[in-house]
Parts: C-alpha cells; structure tokens; sequence
C-alpha cells in the first residue's frame, strides 16, 4: 500500500492518496477506511473516504482519503454526504425517509401561520 499525505493545519486534516493493490471491485468503503486507519495506525473515526477509483487495464484503486486531527474535528469539517455513503442501504433509505418528513412537515407547519 503506497500512501501520499499532504497536510492542511487551517481543517486539521491531512489529505493521503493511497494505492491499494489488486483489490477492484472486491473492496467497500467501509472495508478501504480500516485498511487505511490500520496502516497509519490510527482511530477508523477520524479517516473519511472522498473517492475510490479503478482504472482501466489494472486491478489496482486508488482512494482519496481524509485523516482528521480528532473525531471532533471530522464532526465539523466533513462533508455529511460522504459520511452517508458509508452507511448500509438500509441505513441510507431510512434517513432518506426521514429527510422527506422532515421536508414536508416544515412546509406544513408554515401555511398553518
């Protein structure tokens, strides 16, 4: 596994590029943070997935990850969306849901005004 990191002390949080070898299409997010998290060696709670790409002709993806300082600092900085995709199908229909009543009880509750 070969790991580039840049640094940003303004977010707390380093950027790494990692190359893991032979696993297209057999590898999930979840599965690419704990591979990550344990060769840096740290917390799975402060690395966050941004991308994973195949390319063609090879087995190999690479990832985008972000390192955070602290899971407090992860809270603030990363995007929820990314934080979603790591969730389970079932887990990400039942925010969905809850998102759409959430939608349209506001609208609801404001012509009641």
């Amino acid at each position: 596994m070969q790991i580039e990191r840049s640094d940003s002390k303004l977010l707390e949080r380093s950027t790494a590029v990692v190359n893991l070898d032979g696993r297209a299409g057999k590898i999930t997010r979840k599965e690419a943070i704990a591979a990550v998290a344990k060769e840096l060696g740290i917390a799975p709670e402060r690395v966050g997935v941004v991308r994973l790409d195949g390319h063609a002709g090879t087995t190999d993806v690479v990832g985008t990850f972000y390192i955070y300082g602290s899971e407090e600092a992860k809270k603030k900085v990363h995007p929820r969306y990314l934080e979603e995709r790591v969730l389970p199908k079932e887990e990400r229909a039942k925010l969905k849901q809850e998102r759409k009543k959430a939608a349209t009880a506001a609208p609801a509750s404001e012509e009641k005004k």
